[in-house]
């Protein structure tokens, strides 16, 4: 007798259509998290690289675009690593670390993306002092002038569990978001994240858990991601 062989495949339109409804969760869950009028303003990070943070906050970015007459601005503020522009598809100069050294208008620096209602500041140049230059007076005077612009601001910043470089551009933000990688990010990382972030009095609104895997429903039709995870010492999640 012929065993029927088990449908494994994954329905890419399927899977489409929940990461962007993700990511739509995670655009309401932010408005509401954040209450106030003006802009508001998010920062991005992660506990190490390679966790999906730029892609996150992006991809965020352009969640909260889509809404109607909401003007958003991604900065990028990982200055040692710098990857908007390469997923934007778009130059890197002139930039931030071009307008903060005064070598452009703020008016250059800004760009205009693919996504409709969504510009960029990409980074311009690798600085020799990341550090510096985020925590200066004059991108304290760049986030002053764009929020008058933008109804969000959605920074890219280094992972902080790495470098210290994001901490002012934490302090400035509303809120901030922690990006974590299924199966990779460990519980005592997330730790030490959390603890740095909440040294800067900074609002931590949630944890975005990227790399799920989708899985099929018991009745095969449809497919759903799990958000959640399990905290243990040195466990994965």
């Amino acid at each position: 007798m012929k065993k029927n062989k088990i449908d494994r495949s994954i329905d890419t339109e399927a899977l489409g259509f929940q990461v962007r409804e993700s990511y739509k969760a995670a655009r309401t869950n932010i408005a509401y998290s954040i209450i106030k009028k003006g802009c508001k303003k998010i920062a991005f990070t992660s506990s190490t690289k390679g966790e999906g943070k730029t892609v996150t906050s992006i991809n965020v970015a352009s969640a909260l675009a889509q809404q109607v007459d909401t003007k958003v601005l991604i900065i990028e503020c990982d200055l040692r690593r710098p990857r908007v522009n390469t997923a934007l598809k778009i130059s890197p100069a002139p930039g931030l670390t071009n307008y903060l050294n005064e070598e452009c208008t703020l008016e250059e620096a800004i760009k205009d993306t693919k996504i409709d209602n969504l510009k960029a500041i990409t980074y311009g140049a690798i600085p020799p002092n990341p550090s510096e230059l985020l925590a200066s007076e004059l991108m304290a005077d760049l986030i002053k002038t764009v929020e008058k612009e933008f109804d969000y601001i959605i920074f890219d910043t280094p992972p902080v569990g790495v470098v210290i470089d994001a901490v002012p551009i934490l302090k400035a933000a509303d809120g901030v978001v922690i990006v974590i990688r299924n199966a990779s990010t460990t519980y005592p990382e997330l730790s030490k994240t959390v603890e740095i972030i909440e040294r800067t009095n900074a609002k931590i609104i949630g944890v975005i858990l990227n790399r799920v895997k989708p899985h099929k429903t018991n009745k095969g039709k449809g497919y759903y991601s799990r958000y959640g995870g399990y905290y243990g010492n040195s466990e994965k999640y």
